[in-house]
């Protein structure tokens, strides 16, 4: 169904155990330190790209004027075409991203049963990857072009960096997408995602607080696993339900709207 676009995971190997590459890059941006990223190698430059548009330094490719990227010293050189100022958000200012433009607004609708397809499809696909390695995969799903991107790394905040950066660089439409992880969605997965406006994340595990919030905030459609409850199980929609079409238990989805 989909056409994949596939960003694998670093490993070594110390003996016959297959080990995670994590590696420490410093970004500097316009001469100036920027951020450290804890990431595996591959697909470095999706993280970088993922991090500039989350924290608003970026909004497109054409914002910047080169990157160089030193694997031996660890480190990243952004040249930006504008002076910027750094500056780092935190779940508390995601009020102050509203008033800023950072609020998906689309009304962007998915069957239940293509988001279950989907979900089943990701971890099959993600399953071999992550069973026997220390990493987590994040997934970006273009429903209307039959399009995904997939990305394993050592941070689960990483593989969501690296989807937003390789969607911006093959023309994915972010508002007819679905983002799925192998992680928690934490508040700052959650803010990068609304920065490009996908209006529906998949979390493979439990909600967080700081997400939840965020989400709701945001205008994001967050989606949950719930494996060990005792009222609710299985994949759980908590906000902005009214993108999805054909939800079955009604019951069970929490009013965010």
């Amino acid at each position: 169904m989909f056409n994949y676009q596939e960003i694998e995971a670093s490993v070594d190997d110390y003996g016959d155990i297959a080990v995670a590459v994590d590696e420490r890059f410093d970004v500097y941006v316009n001469g100036r330190q920027y951020t450290t990223l804890f990431t595996m190698p591959s697909g470095v430059e999706y993280a970088v790209i993922g991090s500039l548009v989350r924290d608003g330094l970026i909004s497109s490719l054409n914002d910047i004027d080169s990157m160089d990227v030193d694997f031996k010293e660890k480190r990243i050189n952004v040249k930006l075409v504008r002076e910027v100022e750094v500056k780092s958000i935190y779940i508390e200012d995601c009020s102050i991203l509203v008033e800023q433009g950072v609020r998906v607004l689309s009304k962007f609708t998915v069957d239940w049963e293509t988001i279950r397809g989907i979900f089943l499809e990701f971890n099959r696909r993600t399953a071999s990857v992550t069973m026997g390695l220390s990493s987590h995969t994040s997934g970006l799903y273009n429903l209307a072009a039959e399009r995904a991107i997939i990305a394993h790394d050592s941070s689960r905040h990483s593989s969501i960096l690296k989807i937003i950066g390789a969607g911006l660089k093959y023309g994915f439409d972010f508002d007819k997408s679905i983002a799925i992880t192998t992680g928690r969605a934490s508040s700052d997965m959650i803010v990068a995602l609304a920065r490009v406006g996908v209006p529906i994340v998949i979390t493979m595990r439990g909600p967080l607080y700081s997400g939840l919030k965020a989400a709701l905030i945001l205008g994001v459609t967050l989606i949950v696993n719930i494996r060990r409850g005792r009222k609710v199980s299985g994949l759980i929609p908590l906000t902005h339900v009214k993108r999805i079409t054909n939800y079955p238990r009604r019951s069970h989805v929490i009013p965010s709207e």
